[in-house]
Formats: C-alpha cells, sequence, structure tokens
C-alpha cells in the first residue's frame, strides 16, 4: 500500500501581523481596493540576534515585544535549520515584518517549508549590496523598493496562508471536511499537557475555527492562562507549568486566553479517558486530530476501529528524525509532516 504525507509548516498566530490600511489604485485603467500593509521602519541592516549565539539573546518571559522590536527594526534577519528546517524563528522574524535570511535554504529539499514562498527569500537574499558575511547592506547599491515589494508579498503571503488558522484550513481543504456543512460539528483535538509549537499551533488554528465544537482531550493550560501578578523567571515558569515553555512561550502562551471558558469545560467534561473511549465507539465526533501523533497516539488504535482513514488527522510536528511508526499511521489517517526529506528511507 503507498502511504501519503502531505507538508505542513508551524505557522503563526495572527495577531502579531502589522495591521493594513486600505488603499484606492488604478490598475488595468480600474480603481481597486488594496491592502496595504504598514511596513516597520528600519534602523538596522541585519538584526542582532544571531542563531547559535545565546549572547545575543537578552530576554527573559516577560519581555516578547521587546525581541520582537529587534527583528522588526531590521531589513533582514538571519535564520536556519534548527532541529528541522521548518523553525518557529522564521515566523517570528516573517509576522515581525522583517525578511528572513535563509542560511543554506537550497539544502531544505523539494518537500521540506513546501508551504513557505521560497522564491521571494532567494530574490531578496540576492538584492545588490546586501553581503551576508559581514551582515550589512551597501546603501548606495540596494535597492530599498524591490526590498519593500517583495517585503510586501512575503507578509501578504503569510497573512493568507501562513497563519494557524490558513493552515488548518489547509488541512481541512487536503481531508475535504465539509467546514460549511449545515450539520453540527464535532470536533476531537488529541493533545498533551507540554508544550509542543507544532501542536499547539495547530491547536490555535482549530480553535479558532470551530470554537465551542471542538473538544481538547488535555489541554496545555499555558496556552488559556497564567498568573501575571509578577514577572517570571524560566524556573517559576516551569515550577508552574510542570515542564519548561520552548522559547519562554513566545508566540504561543495565552494565545487562547478568550477561551479560558473551553480550557474549563474540557478539563472538567473530559478528564476521564473513559469518556473519550465511549465518545469513539459511538462516533461522537465528525473529526478526530491527533495534534501530536508521535508524542500522545494511545487512542489511536480505538479511533481507527470506528473512523474512516478521511476523518483521522495526523500531524507530526518532530524535528527530522526517523521514526518505524510512521508509514503504519498513514495508512490509517491522514498524515501532515513537518520535516519531509526528498529521500522517504530518511524519515521512515
Amino acid at each position: 500500500m503507498t502511504v501519503e504525507f502531505y507538508p505542513i509548516v508551524f505557522g503563526f498566530i495572527d495577531q502579531y501581523l502589522f495591521e493594513s490600511i486600505p488603499r484606492q489604485v488604478l490598475f488595468n485603467q480600474q480603481l481597486k481596493i488594496i491592502d496595504q500593509i504598514c511596513l516597520p521602519k528600519k534602523s538596522k541592516d541585519f538584526s542582532e540576534l544571531i542563531p547559535g549565539q545565546l549572547k545575543t539573546y537578552k530576554f527573559g518571559f516577560e519581555n516578547e515585544l521587546d525581541y520582537r522590536r529587534l527583528y522588526s527594526t531590521a531589513y533582514f534577519a538571519i535564520t536556519m535549520k534548527k532541529g528541522g528546517w521548518d523553525c518557529n524563528r522564521h515566523y517570528e522574524i516573517i509576522s515581525s515584518g522583517t525578511m528572513p535570511f535563509f542560511d543554506q535554504l537550497n539544502n531544505a529539499g523539494n518537500n521540506t517549508l513546501s508551504l513557505i514562498p521560497k522564491s521571494i527569500l532567494y530574490e531578496a537574499q540576492t538584492i545588490p549590496g546586501v553581503t551576508r558575511y559581514n551582515m550589512s547592506i551597501n546603501h548606495q547599491l540596494f535597492d530599498v523598493n524591490q526590498y519593500n515589494i517583495l517585503l510586501h508579498r512575503l507578509l501578504y503571503y503569510a497573512k493568507h496562508r501562513l497563519t494557524t488558522v490558513k493552515i488548518v484550513e489547509y488541512i481541512l481543504n487536503i481531508i475535504r471536511y465539509p467546514i460549511k456543512s449545515s450539520k453540527k460539528h464535532s470536533i476531537l483535538y488529541i493533545s498533551h499537557e507540554a508544550s509542543d509549537y507544532m501542536k499547539d499551533f495547530m491547536l490555535h488554528g482549530f480553535t479558532r475555527i470551530f470554537e465551542e465544537n471542538l473538544y481538547v482531550f488535555k489541554p496545555p493550560k499555558y496556552m488559556y492562562e497564567y498568573p501575571t501578578s509578577k514577572m517570571w523567571n524560566r524556573e517559576e515558569t516551569k515550577d508552574y507549568f510542570k515542564h519548561t515553555l520552548y522559547g519562554f512561550g513566545y508566540g504561543y502562551k495565552l494565545a487562547l486566553k478568550n477561551y479560558v471558558r473551553l480550557y474549563e469545560r474540557d478539563k472538567k467534561n473530559l478528564h476521564d479517558e473513559t469518556i473519550i473511549e465511549n465518545n469513539i465507539k459511538a462516533k461522537n465526533y465528525s473529526l478526530i486530530v491527533f495534534g501530536s501523533i508521535l508524542r500522545n497516539n494511545k487512542l489511536f488504535s480505538l479511533t481507527i476501529k470506528h473512523y474512516e482513514r478521511s476523518r483521522i488527522v495526523l500531524i507530526d510536528g518532530e524535528d527530522a528524525s526517523k521514526h518505524k511508526d510512521r508509514s503504519e499511521y498513514a495508512k490509517w489517517g491522514t498524515y501532515f509532516l513537518r520535516e519531509i526529506p526528498d529521500n522517504c528511507d530518511v524519515f521512515m
């Protein structure tokens, strides 16, 4: 049996995008309204935040806005492969209104990061005057208009393709889920309580789309609430949530603070795994999503007994690694994989 893997990326939460202003322009002898994105003023050639150089990262749990300002004031910011080619840093840079300068992007292959506009990134890196080795721009050669056009294109693409909501819409389109159906939706999202970029970003997207019709098994508390009476350090954060939040929770902590009522509902009503099992057996859900299939697959064997493949979504946001069970899981559900090397033997 041939198995299929569909590409997926982290994306980002749309609240971080810069505002856009509707403007009237003349196009093909017709007046049209377009959304012009407000670009941040640039004062630096490259951001001083350098991946791998920890001394350039001087931020704590509550300093996310300061962190993003260091990106937004630069024309470019360095990014590169981390644990995998897809990395939250890429989207922090883009959503801060800055152009990523992606080291060795050509080595990512055709399938990994296939949802991002690589051609725009390549073109921006080759604008005359831009020098990577000393992270500088010769402004006598640099065409700022070309840069602004490319950055506008990137941000427009990000707004319409790379937000968590748009990525979940992409998932639903792949599986042909009837989102506009008159029938009531009842989506089960199988989560886990530790931080996990892909699981958390997709939970945000599914919540925004389905709201009360999404039921979360093991909802992660940090996405809904945490005390804000004081500045927290890393250890205090870990003690409260019982685990470390990746990257201080930048980009995802409190992302669902407007849905605390759903967190409280699901913690109360879905605390017992037996309840979930009975609902699965009764086919009470219209779709079941495994937000991190390799980290929480306990209900998988039961699910495939009662649901057809097109109503089981498997999300795999792991770093580049090999896992023997991927091909088996993919036989029973639609599998969305973050890191897809061109050579399938590398990850199966």
